[in-house]
């Protein structure tokens, strides 16, 4: 676990148009009319690892396991009531009095309809809006132009980096889907990036302590190396990559410092605000709340990762499922205390991809059956939940079911620059979703 001093002690710095008048939306705020926008903020929660709409929407809990308890594991997120027996997670009580689904339009069946269901492709879908045959090639941009390009490039005026952030769980490819590398957009474009894991917990002290590294990873640093002695004799403006400006680099520097010196608060997404069992995902969640009490920037994608584990653990899966759902009803909860986000800000939740309906021949300590995601056509199952202000999303609205599957993982782009008002502005042939327009009033 990780204890509040050494977590601020043992930190390690990772990453550092037309004019109109404004108009009011039915809720009665006051928002500047940047394009015809539904909203001034939008976080979208990625969950990684991949989710089976069984234990998620369908709230089967162990029914699949052949034990007939049943049970709503996600209280924050999804409406139902928690399992009433046969415990193989720790229950956390709700943070929210009224369900995300409750404040929102629900699509329980959303479809993965193209590409390996693996965790590069779930990503890649989901961020770009198309679907990708590539495999685990974890050193490339993506083809295509990510949420982040099209939302700097294409609103009118022109956003800073400083409104654009990417969180992950997580390296690996994770930091490639900052931007792409589609000739007419890239770098310039990108997000801020931050790896919560590594910048806010121990893991940075592996930076200054000896640490056992792959070939792949060996690979990747040589790589680096080479880049940094090649570019050794510019200034950080005459190498590409995502920048800020003067002014923004200083509100960043002094954000980690505020942090580094406690003179920042900083809040836990668990039971008590206490540091005891936070999980990675947790941690970027956390993460995630200080860069949007700070910047109430106006895109921020985040990630999960620790569902990964129902390749050999299926308990654990249920734990970190439902751990991941506090950490959302949490950040929502949160955000509703912000001064600029509250009423001003449409959540959107969607897994990467799903998992097979079979399981694999992993037990765990429990007699529980892992499961893998190869592709059947059940890790191709997703959900989307989209919550928001009253009068802008429509509540407590489901759309869709199991027998008529309404949506895919690549609409989740097209709606986001629905929302931000940039949608007409993205060029034709580069979207392969559609706007997600049964969520909205």
């Amino acid at each position: 676990m990780i204890k509040r001093r050494n977590f601020i002690k043992k930190a390690s710095i990772a990453t550092a148009g037309t004019l109109m008048l404004p108009y009011i939306l039915p809720s009665g705020r006051l928002f500047a009319a940047t394009g015809n926008r539904l909203a001034n903020h939008v976080v979208f929660v990625l969950f990684g690892g991949g989710i089976r709409n069984q234990e998620s929407v369908e709230q089967a809990y162990l029914a699949h396991q052949g034990l007939p308890t049943q049970g709503n594991v996600m209280e924050n997120m999804l409406s139902g009531a928690a399992p009433s027996s046969n415990p193989v997670y720790t229950r956390w009580n709700p943070v929210l009095n009224t369900t995300l689904s409750q404040q929102g339009t629900l699509f329980p069946e959303l479809r993965y309809k193209s590409g390996p269901t693996g965790h590069y492709n779930g990503h890649t879908v989901a961020m770009t809006g198309n679907y990708t045959e590539t495999g685990l090639n974890l050193n490339v941009n993506p083809q295509y132009p990510t949420l982040f390009e099209y939302y700097r490039k294409h609103s009118d005026p022109a956003k800073s980096a400083l409104n654009a952030w990417w969180l992950s769980e997580g390296l690996g490819p994770y930091p490639s889907l900052n931007y792409s590398r589609h000739p007419e957009y890239g770098a310039q474009y990108g997000a801020n990036y931050l790896h919560a894991g590594t910048t806010f917990s121990g893991v940075g002290a592996n930076f200054a302590n000896a640490k056992s590294y792959q070939p792949d990873d060996v690979e990747r640093i040589y790589k680096v190396k080479s880049f940094l002695d090649k570019n050794f004799d510019k200034n950080a403006a005459g190498i590409q990559g995502v920048s800020n400006s003067l002014e923004d680099r200083e509100k960043i520097k002094n954000f980690i410092n505020g942090i580094f010196d406690q003179s920042i608060q900083v809040d836990y997404p668990t039971p008590g605000n206490s540091s005891n069992g936070l999980t990675g995902d947790l941690i970027n969640i956390m993460a995630s709340w200080l860069v949007l009490r700070e910047f109430a920037p106006e895109l921020t994608v985040i990630n999960t990762f620790n569902l990964d584990i129902c390749h050999s653990n299926f308990s654990q899966y249920l734990n970190f499922l439902h751990k991941a759902d506090y950490g959302v009803g949490w950040l929502w909860d949160k955000i509703q205390s912000h001064p600029k986000m509250a009423n001003d800000t449409i959540m959107i939740c969607m897994p990467e991809h799903g998992r097979n309906l079979d399981p694999n021949s992993i037990y765990d300590d429990n007699g529980l059956r892992a499961y893998d995601h190869t592709s059947d056509e059940n890790s191709r199952r997703l959900f989307a939940l989209i919550a928001g202000p009253p009068g802008v999303v429509k509540q407590n609205n489901i759309v869709g079911s199991t027998a008529n599957p309404v949506g895919e993982s690549v609409d989740i782009v097209p709606t986001i620059a629905h929302i931000l008002g940039f949608d007409n502005a993205v060029p034709g042939g580069l979207l392969q979703g559609r706007v997600l327009n049964e969520a909205f009033s």
